[in-house]
């Protein structure tokens, strides 16, 4: 049995559009996302104002959880370049796309509820 020779590598210039159009939208939703987050990360802070809540895991957790969202937000956007130069149009959007729905879906349900 004969092993096929392997494939040439693509040209340079063959990404695909709509992955590129995708990945700036998404990541203009992304940054939108931040004007509503900094000011319940200013509230955050408010987990701490029942006495001994400093002693407890549960706010600490709470207040770096929602601190750390802008960090999350550029790591994402970060992979998802990485794999968009590397030819992965697809995973690109797809890391994308599960970075940017969680918060436009919760400020939606929480603008209907």
């Amino acid at each position: 049995m004969q092993v096929p020779p392997p494939l040439p590598p693509k040209p340079a210039g063959d990404k695909p559009v709509w992955a590129w159009v995708s990945l700036l939208v998404l990541q203009c939703i992304q940054a939108l996302t931040l004007l509503p987050w900094l000011p319940m990360a200013g509230l955050a802070v408010m987990a701490f104002d029942a006495p001994g809540s400093t002693k407890m895991w549960q706010p600490w957790a709470m207040v770096l959880g929602m601190w750390s969202y802008p960090l999350w937000l550029v790591a994402a956007g970060a992979l998802s370049w990485f794999l968009f130069l590397r030819r992965h149009p697809v995973a690109a959007v797809v890391v994308a796309l599960l970075f940017t729905i969680p918060m436009p879906a919760l400020l939606l349900v929480l603008m209907l509820s």
